[in-house]
């Protein structure tokens, strides 16, 4: 097999570079009418965007348009979407998932610009899609109800026609050049003698021909193994399909007029999809190789093609439906068995396990798996009627955990603190049970907030119950010294929840609380500050109170391993408080993130946010810890706040293997380095920035510090030097276990 098919790059140009541009999908190729330029999707940068390329290579690829980003192009069928040209040259259409449902956009390929979206409301999700050849109808692969069928949509008058209708997968739609036929792929036809399990597992797809005059369905071909991709070639006298032959993907082509057929590629890692210009003159390929699918380019078709003879295409009965021949008493057959401990067979010969080799002088002697049997007679199928078969019962949920996600931090001014969150939900995705638990040094010092959401529609509904403590510490300078007061805050109470989302990216949340308020002023005096000898309760308050709050946020940041490398974040909150007695307050919190990816593999993250909060008992912002001013090693609250970050990510260690003391190897650590910049304060009238060049109430840190991903945590060390511009301090450490901002 190795020595009987090429790589790709033996054969064919290479048009995309997913290694320098960091890309995975380079997908979808599709020529123009006059073959000067080809579309296709791809990833470079991040996010799966349609680009533009000339087909004699003089010119840089060009991103006509970003997806993934914004409601209008939420996401793609990765797999199942493709591109097609008008036949003026200019416009493109594509499918994509919107906010509102799939949606047909129509882009002009020469301003780079959506012109016209089209909704059929029909249809209930848009696959692959062909223009015409006269550009007034579109040949769709769709939804409708349970079932996935090829339509035509008229463009002017919005009439949608059902070319085929049954329970089988039909996919790939491509218009004949004379725009009388279309070409397609089907799951029709069973596999024989298939070893794949499971009622609808040993079907193959074949190519089928619709006739739109005579309504009639050909059956082109008849293979044991998968035929997809069709698109006819040479005026239509010739078809093109992706051929899964000697279980590797190839082209193959039929001329229609000989009836003969003959390989087209020969490529080791197979073809997913392919293009072939009006002309006839070049062939563009998507193939996966070493690692990513890319663009391949060929000038000029190969003139020595190999043909045999193919049998006639014949007529399909579009009668005949999947479900027709299925025995559904086949599941009576399946029920719940006994555990039953099987023996695993092996070699006589074998003198280890090949996942667990021992030593023999120094080297590890590994047997030869292929001597290895398995017992596979659990996963047979039952010959008989079960004595307890399946029966169709009202769905239940049962919840399992879905996500578990946390972060432990250590500081040498705060010690430990953390956060722990836990995420259930149940198989439909209609309910969610969500935990989070603050982790700090003292019991009485930990929150906890248990939540349940009904997620089933598109407005979210939530309730749950939470218990909230803050601590903040503030210092006077008096004629007599210092004097030292602490906070001491808890809020016990339930809270309802409803959330919107206007996309995927953007929602709306409001959030009614009802709590219990506990508040506890604590005094220090200057002389009793090294033995911390507090007088407690010198003023205190305790009420109940209701506080809704509304949040705008949206969300479009891509991750790397450490936290968010491309995108935005941001969130703007608005809270008010109705209290039985003087706890009132009028809170406003904007916090925006930009991430701004770069060179492949770094970033540039930006944040700023900012709040004020008014009112006889006003919310206090910290500016000290992980996510203030992180060199800062004392916290500082108050009713205003101003913060920015500027933070360049970068790859720090790619790879590092070590053999002594302990063979360890690690591998993709990354690194930040960061200055933060913020300050606090209550009336503006008081605020100093800085005094005789020297900072007073803005607060200035730096630093740096390795990051690096185990899994379920991101393990990082940072240090930070606070700094007035006249000095710099001492270093502040911490160690964490949570994600970048």
């Amino acid at each position: 097999m190795v020595n009987s098919h090429k790589i790709p790059q033996e054969e064919y140009e290479k048009r995309s570079k997913s290694k320098e541009e960091g890309s995975y999908f380079n997908f979808s190729p599709r020529f123009s009418p006059d073959g000067s330029r080809y579309a296709y999707f791809s990833d470079a940068g991040a996010r799966y965007s349609v680009w533009i390329a000339g087909t004699h290579g003089f010119s840089k690829p060009r991103k006509l348009i970003t997806g993934e980003r914004t409601g209008k192009m939420e996401e793609f069928y990765y797999m199942r979407t493709n591109l097609s040209w008008f036949p003026d040259g200019k416009r493109l259409a594509f499918n994509a998932k919107t906010a509102d449902g799939d949606r047909i956009h129509i882009l002009d390929a020469d301003k780079a610009k959506i012109l016209e979206t089209i909704d059929i409301p029909e249809l209930r999700a848009i696959f692959e899609l062909d223009v015409a050849p006269d550009g007034q109808s579109i040949a769709i692969s769709a939804q409708h109800k349970m079932q996935t069928d090829i339509f035509v949509y008229h463009i002017e008058s919005k009439e949608l026609r059902r070319l085929t209708n049954d329970s089988f997968y039909d996919a790939q739609p491509r218009f004949s050049p004379d725009g009388s036929k279309i070409a397609f792929s089907s799951e029709r036809d069973e596999i024989p003698q298939s070893r794949r399990y499971g009622y609808f597992a040993n079907y193959s797809s074949d190519i089928f021909e619709y006739n739109l005059a005579s309504d009639q369905l050909l059956q082109i071909t008849r293979y044991p193994f998968n035929c997809t991709q069709p698109f006819y070639s040479d005026n239509g006298n010739k078809l093109v399909f992706v051929s899964a032959r000697n279980d590797i993907t190839n082209l193959e082509i039929i001329d229609l007029q000989t009836m003969r057929i003959a390989p087209l590629s020969n490529i080791l890692s197979g073809i997913y999809n392919a293009d072939i210009s009006q002309d006839g003159n070049y062939l563009l390929m998507s193939n996966y190789f070493n690692g990513a699918w890319d663009i391949y380019f060929e000038s000029g078709l190969p003139e020595d093609l190999e043909y045999t003879d193919f049998p006639s295409p014949s007529l399909y009965d579009k009668g005949y439906d999947l479900l027709a021949r299925i025995d559904f008493d086949e599941l009576d057959k399946y029920g719940p068995r006994d555990k039953v401990k099987i023996p695993r067979n092996t070699n006589p010969n074998r003198v280890s396990d090949a996942r667990r080799p021992f030593l023999s002088g120094f080297e590890p002697v590994v047997p030869d798996s292929v001597l290895i049997s398995t017992n596979y007679s659990w996963d047979e199928r039952p010959e008989s009627a079960h004595s307890d078969p399946p029966t169709i019962q009202k769905y239940k949920p049962r919840f399992a955990l879905d996500t578990f996600w946390g972060g432990v931090a250590y500081s040498s001014s705060y010690g430990a603190f953390g956060n722990v969150e836990l995420g259930f939900s149940d198989l439909m995705g209609d309910h969610g049970i969500g935990l989070s638990v603050g982790i700090a040094d003292k019991l009485e010092k930990t929150n906890f907030v248990l939540s349940y959401l009904y997620l089933k529609n598109r407005m979210d509904y939530g309730i749950g119950t939470y218990n909230l403590y803050d601590e903040a510490y503030y210092r006077y300078n008096t004629s007599s010294g210092y004097q030292y007061y602490r906070l001491r805050q808890r809020q016990t109470g339930l809270y309802g929840l409803l959330r919107y989302p206007f996309s995927r990216f953007a929602r709306v949340e409001l959030e009614n609380m009802f709590f219990e308020y506990d508040m506890h002023w604590d005094y220090l005096v200057s002389q009793d500050i090294y033995n911390e000898e507090w007088l407690n309760d010198v003023d205190k308050a305790n009420t109940l109170a209701y506080a809704p709050v509304v949040n705008l946020v949206y969300d479009n940041a891509r991750y790397g391993s450490t936290g968010p490398l491309l995108g935005f974040k941001g969130i703007y909150s608005i809270s008010k408080s109705f209290a039985k007695s003087d706890l009132s307050y009028f809170t406003n919190y904007v916090d925006l993130r930009s991430y701004t990816l770069f060179s492949r593999r770094y970033s540039l993250a930006l944040r700023a946010n900012a709040g004020i909060s008014t009112g006889d008992d006003p919310d206090y912002f910290s500016l000290g810890g992980y996510y203030g001013v992180r060199a800062l090693d004392y916290n500082l609250a108050n009713r205003k706040k101003v913060l920015a970050t500027v933070e360049l990510r970068f790859p720090l260690v790619d790879y590092l293997a070590m053999a002594f003391p302990l063979p360890i190897t690690l591998g993709s650590i990354r690194g930040s380095a960061y200055v933060d910049a913020g300050a606090v304060w209550d009336k503006d009238k008081h605020f100093r920035g800085a005094i005789d060049g020297k900072l007073e109430d803005i607060k200035l840190g730096y630093g740096f510090g390795p990051r690096f991903n185990l899994g379920y945590f991101v393990l990082k060390l940072d240090v930070a030097w606070l700094t007035d511009l006249s000095r710099i301090s001492k270093p502040q450490i911490y160690l964490s276990l949570s994600e970048d901002f």
